[in-house]
């Protein structure tokens, strides 16, 4: 990571894309904390995640709406926020801040949430007017994907509005003034998304692939056990390992052990 004028090495990362456009969302809001407080940050390309941090934190940023238009599939029919989450989690720390989802208001008989994007005092009278857009996945279908997320063990961030957001964003990335010694922590690394080029790879892909193991965990799985042939056939020793419950070694169970049925081909 190279140095300002003044010897200062960036402590945050922050994707280019983040900082265009006129309209002001929680990474600039975020940028200008930072500014007020001194500490050094950086502006440039990341192909995984919009921010990152120190000691393996990266975080992807989100509106309601742009959480909907990501499951969207892409030419190889893969969503776009499949590949980002995969890709999110080559990093030891991963977050997604939904930067709006606590203002959302909620319809389940339309099926359909409406999000708040102008809100204006009306004259001499204590109401506000509020203008929403509707995005149109169900309620409960919206706390799944979300809840899914989770269980691959990345963290969610559920934010406001964008001051709201970058407060809790300045929380994660900076913390309170006794949290803020940097000394001796991991500086901001940026990775780029791999593809399967090694032996060790192969492996990882392998065990993470299976319910609720994320790339962390899938190499702390074959740091334990050696090989995923011996981590497979000692299945309940997984709970020995921080962050792994009966949860995770009960849905691998049942994928492993469930008989295979081919789907049927459609006329």
């Amino acid at each position: 990571m190279q140095m300002d004028l003044f010897g200062n090495v960036p402590q945050i990362v922050i994707d280019v894309h983040e900082t265009s456009g006129k309209r002001m969302n929680s990474v600039k809001l975020l940028m200008e904390m930072l500014k007020k407080e001194e500490i050094p940050f950086t502006v440039e390309k990341i192909p995984i995640g919009d921010v990152l941090g120190m000691e393996g934190i990266a975080i992807e940023r989100k509106t309601v709406n742009d959480l909907v238009n990501t499951l969207k599939g892409s030419k190889s029919g893969v969503p776009r926020l499949t590949k980002q989450m995969d890709a999110l989690l080559e990093y030891e720390n991963p977050y997604l801040l939904i930067e709006n989802i606590l203002a959302i208001r909620r319809n389940p008989l339309k099926g359909c949430v409406y999000i708040p994007f102008k809100s204006n005092k009306t004259k001499s009278k204590p109401f506000y007017v509020t203008m929403e857009r509707a995005s149109y996945i169900h309620p409960s279908a919206l706390d799944a994907l979300i809840e899914s997320i989770k269980e691959r063990g990345i963290e969610i961030i559920e934010g406001y509005n964008a001051l709201h957001s970058a407060g809790l964003l300045y929380g994660i990335l900076v913390g309170d003034g006794e949290k803020r010694e940097t000394k001796g922590k991991r500086l901001p690394t940026i990775r780029t998304r791999k593809g399967l080029d090694s032996m060790a790879d192969e492996q990882e892909f392998f065990i993470a692939g299976l319910p609720s193991v994320n790339v962390v965990r899938a190499r702390a799985i074959l740091e334990k056990f050696g090989t995923p042939f011996d981590a497979i056939t000692q299945l309940d020793e997984w709970t020995q390992i921080s962050g792994i419950g009966p949860k995770t070694v009960a849905g691998a169970k049942k994928v492993l052990y469930t008989n295979y049925q081919a789907p049927e081909e459609k006329d």
